[in-house]
């Protein structure tokens, strides 16, 4: 017999699980701000940018590693190499993705190396700000942001390296620079 007045029970939901996601972050724009000086240079770490995103641990169950922190025009393809080697060390530790933050002048350059040197089906989005931290209307955190959903996504695996700036995901083999400080700086002509 059912007793009436007793307490329902709980309907427990089961735990939702979020993907694991690495944070890579190289320097460039996307990780800078004015110092005390009023030079603009690669301040903030990897920990940094992600703490400046709200919601952004909703969407994957973050990991953050600080590389370097230099500003693109220093990076080398000898770097690219450990770069590619940091994916898919993340990769092999459970990640489903990975997102590598860095500035916008090498970004062509760098995801292209990566497509080319990263094995297996995990995604890897590289994203950049066109203006730093201390500008109105960074627009960092939003692509990292966007980044994070798209390598978060099951149907990112298998597309190799990608390129995520202003809203939109270009191919890693496609993508250019066009503009030198608009928001809407990266096109794929052709494709």
């Amino acid at each position: 017999m059912e007793d009436r007045n007793a307490e329902p029970h709980p309907v427990r939901e089961p735990p939702v699980t979020r993907p694991i996601v690495t944070v890579l972050s190289l320097g460039g724009t996307i990780a800078s701000r004015p110092g005390r000086s009023g030079l603009v240079g690669p301040a903030l770490s990897a920990a940094d940018l992600v703490a400046a995103v709200p919601g952004l641990d909703r969407v994957a169950e973050l990991r953050v590693r600080d590389l370097v922190r230099l500003p693109s025009c220093d990076l080398t393809l000898e770097l690219a190499g450990e770069v590619a080697a940091a994916v898919e060390e993340a990769a092999a530790d459970g990640s489903a993705g990975v997102v590598v933050t860095q500035g916008t002048d090498t970004i062509e350059e760098m995801s292209f190396a990566l497509d080319l040197l990263v094995g297996g089906p995990a995604p890897v989005a590289v994203t950049g700000a066109m203006r730093h931290a201390g500008l109105p209307g960074s627009d960092g955190p939003a692509n990292l942001l966007d980044a994070v959903r798209t390598v978060a996504c099951p149907t990112a695996r298998g597309l190799g390296a990608v390129v995520v700036l202003n809203e939109e995901v270009h191919a890693a083999r496609t993508v250019r620079k066009g503009h030198t400080s608009a928001p809407d700086a990266f096109r794929s002509p052709g494709s």
